[in-house]
């Protein structure tokens, strides 16, 4: 009975020490980048992305990023994100009639009122989620780009600081 017992301990341990060592696998996952049309993002670690130019209209959409698995349609629309979690659209105004006006300088580092989200016009972002979002229009380079951040409800603190640090990633070439 005690070489049972001690054998039971063992795979415990083991199975304790697998699993323990699980999330720190994860937390040291590199990030991966994703690129289209000269806009790269920087993708935390467990988040999805994709380069999603369908459907055709304006403002084009160029890359589709979550901290979940994306759910598009074969149309090209973007599924709403759940409790805790969030869809954002990387897009790029190119008709002169209806770009957006305003302060469009880019920040240094982007922020969301995640307490002050509004429902946007529907049918203007083609494809869009039907959802509560934060939207940041900014020129640079000579492009009118922005981003649609999509959050579900009870957002977490990890969950907010990856939105941010993803969004401050975007780099443009020349």
């Amino acid at each position: 009975m005690h070489g049972r017992i001690s054998g039971i301990r063992r795979l415990l341990v083991i199975a304790l020490l697998t699993f323990g060592a699980a999330p720190a696998a994860l937390a040291t996952e590199p990030s991966r980048t994703i690129s289209t049309a000269g806009a790269t993002l920087r993708i935390p670690p467990g988040w999805h992305g994709a380069v999603a130019r369908k459907p055709d209209c304006d403002p084009e959409r160029l890359i589709v990023v979550a901290s979940a698995p994306l759910h598009i349609s074969s149309s090209g629309q973007v599924a709403r994100p759940r409790a805790g979690q969030v869809v954002i659209l990387l897009l790029e105004d190119r008709y002169v009639q209806d770009r957006p006006v305003g302060d469009l300088l880019r920040p240094a580092h982007f922020t969301i009122a995640w307490n002050k989200l509004a429902r946007l016009e529907p049918g203007r972002y083609c494809g869009s989620p039907n959802a509560p979002a934060s939207m940041h229009y900014f020129k640079t380079h000579e492009r009118y780009l922005g981003f649609i951040v999509y959050p579900g409800a009870r957002i977490g603190p990890r969950t907010r600081a990856k939105t941010l640090a993803l969004m401050d990633s975007l780099r443009i070439g020349a």
